[in-house]
């Protein structure tokens, strides 16, 4: 995995305690969150991350050309070099931009153009597969529903098969109650192997 907007971490856990994936590389803008991230590790004896912690904005790997080419060589080593069967990017992008209880300036918010970046990212990147979290606002607000619809498209042109899901963490056993729209997506070449039933819809 390689973790985008990671916070305290609590995604890249779920994918972690299944036993099935490794952390391999973290990016943080804030570099208190990741204070957090890499304490709780460490209690829990998880490894460090192969390619380190980065705090910073996500730009600066899609946008520099070192950089950029330096994520491109790290998922191809992870693939090539440490063997791993499928390399992946997990995030969720700033929200408040598309909650009706926040800032609601949409993509043009400087947290909503976040989303455009992390997509373009994976889209330059091409991972095997792709997490994309947000609240319900992109998903159910009209305005901000057709950006989202873009979002796959691009995504889809890239190569890449979809599954959606609004789901409440309190399904899950969480003590809260917050919806998150789940995008999960696939290469479609991958999608036939591991027999991914994915939503042709509005894709």
């Amino acid at each position: 995995l390689f973790s985008f907007f990671a916070g305290a971490g609590f995604l890249d856990l779920g994918f972690e305690t299944t036993g099935y994936f490794r952390t391999l590389f973290v990016n943080e803008f804030k570099e208190s969150f990741n204070k957090i991230y890499r304490y709780s590790r460490e209690k829990m004896g998880i490894a460090e991350p192969q390619y380190g912690h980065h705090i910073g904005d996500i730009a600066v790997w899609l946008k520099d050309k070192e950089n950029n080419a330096q994520l491109h060589q790290w998922v191809s080593s992870s693939k090539n070099n440490l063997g791993y069967d499928l390399i992946g990017f997990i995030g969720g992008p700033p929200c408040p931009d598309f909650s009706v209880a926040g800032k609601n300036k949409g993509k043009e918010g400087d947290n909503g153009k976040l989303s455009q970046t992390y997509v373009d990212l994976i889209c330059d990147v091409k991972p095997d597969f792709f997490v994309f979290e947000n609240v319900k606002g992109l998903y159910r607000t009209a305005k901000h529903r057709a950006f989202f619809e873009s979002l796959k498209q691009q995504l889809k042109k890239s190569g890449y098969v979809m599954s959606e899901q609004l789901i409440n963490s309190i399904e899950f056993g969480a003590p809260q109650d917050r919806d998150r729209i789940i995008l999960l997506g696939f290469k479609k070449n991958l999608s036939k192997v591991i027999k991914f039933k994915y939503s042709d819809g509005n894709l």
